[in-house]
């Protein structure tokens, strides 16, 4: 039987050829769907949505969907959309996309159903076409994993996220006249492009990360991780989040995802030499601002560990551990999270395969396994009709 980390290490170097097996049939389907509600004359405001890695996905591509789709658009938890948000504020010229891999979330499932209660256009974006999403959803953008590699903490799942909701802002923009068919192809292309960076990336990052674990894992080093701190801003506030929650699944590893700029104003109060800071520091709107914290973490003599593109000398020479993004200069942020999240699902993987333990534990816990999935998948939904009657 493969090991949890053997898996993990499947679902990383399956990503890089996703894109190209999935995007043109993706892309139809979001025009298709599009089309069927008139999308150009109705669709005002964008909520994506979902929970955990679903959730981070939406937070990544927020800003691809302001530019190239030209609709305000929001990433929002589906406990405070579903709640909280969508009785108020969603309408007839809404689009809600709710994101479950596993296509059984109950939050997010209570989302689609709200919305469609609220005569918005209701999208669901599952590898599970049998799921409770799948009923709930009136549309489907739906990706069958080429194989099944196994239980792990989602690499692969949260990548099927990522492209389809850059083929659904793709084709919203195509439809709204802000980007056209070359443009289109531009992006795809592109895509394309970083599909191979992600490739060389976990290729030459891999063995790097290794050893930099078994140094600061070490019991005789003194500054041995207690604890890190992941930092990114815009797109990558997504993939902050995103890479403490592979810390937690892969290997029950609590670590904290913090704003670049927010940073500043609580954790670096907390940071000392056992705290290592992951930054995540793409060029763009906040490279600056990361060189600046890196020096504030210096100052609280923290350890800094920085993702950067393999050029970049003023982020090698201010990190204690550069992990470099191979093959593609100048990437535009606004596509860097599908690159930038491999070197942390590496992190992941090498300190779970370091420690010899799994964060899930399932197969010597089966009772957590039980209340996990009843929290998460059998928790009640309600409706707006219901939570209406219950007042």
């Amino acid at each position: 039987m493969e090991t949890n980390v053997e898996i993990m290490a499947k679902h990383i170097s399956a990503q890089a050829e996703m894109f190209d097996r999935y995007a043109e049939g993706l892309y139809q389907k979001c025009l298709m769907i599009l089309k069927k509600y008139d999308a150009k004359n109705r669709i005002r405001k964008v909520y994506i949505t979902g929970c955990g890695d679903s959730y981070f996905a939406g937070i990544c591509v927020r800003d691809f969907f302001l530019k190239y789709a030209g609709v305000h658009t929001e990433a929002r938890h589906a406990m405070e959309l579903s709640r909280y948000i969508l009785p108020y504020e969603v309408d007839e010229n809404s689009l809600v996309v709710s994101i479950s891999a596993s296509g059984a979330v109950a939050r997010t499932t209570e989302c689609a159903i709200r919305a469609g209660e609220k005569g918005a256009v209701s999208i669901g974006i599952t590898t599970n076409p049998k799921g409770r999403l799948a009923e709930a959803a009136p549309d489907l953008l739906f990706i069958e994993l080429a194989e099944n590699l196994g239980l792990a903490p989602g690499t692969q799942s949260y990548c099927v996220s990522l492209l389809s909701l850059y083929c659904l802002g793709s084709a919203l923009g195509y439809l709204n006249g802000t980007i056209n068919d070359e443009e289109v192809k531009g992006i795809f292309s592109y895509i394309s492009e970083i599909n191979e960076s992600m490739r060389k990336t976990a290729e030459a990052d891999s063995d790097l990360i290794r050893k930099y674990i078994e140094c600061y894992f070490a019991q005789d080093n003194p500054f041995k991780v207690e604890m890190y701190h992941v930092l990114g801003e815009g797109p990558n506030w997504g993939t902050a989040q995103f890479a403490v929650m592979k810390l937690l699944e892969a290997a029950g590893f609590d670590s904290v995802a913090q704003g670049i700029e927010e940073w500043a104003h609580s954790q670096y109060f907390t940071t000392r030499p056992s705290v290592h800071t992951v930054v995540i520091a793409p060029k763009g709107h906040s490279h600056e601002r990361a060189l600046e914290i890196l020096g504030a973490v210096t100052v609280k003599d923290g350890k800094k560990i920085v993702i950067g593109e393999e050029d970049d000398e003023d982020l090698r020479r201010a990190a204690d551990i550069f992990i470099p993004i191979i093959g593609m200069k100048d990437i535009r942020e606004k596509f860097s999270p599908l690159v930038y999240a491999i070197p942390l699902e590496l992190l992941a993987m090498h300190i779970s395969d370091h420690l010899g333990r799994s964060g899930f534990d399932f197969g010597n816990k089966p009772w957590v396994r039980e209340e996990n999935f009843r929290q998460i998948f059998g928790s009640r939904i309600v409706t707006l009709q219901e939570e209406e009657d219950d007042r």
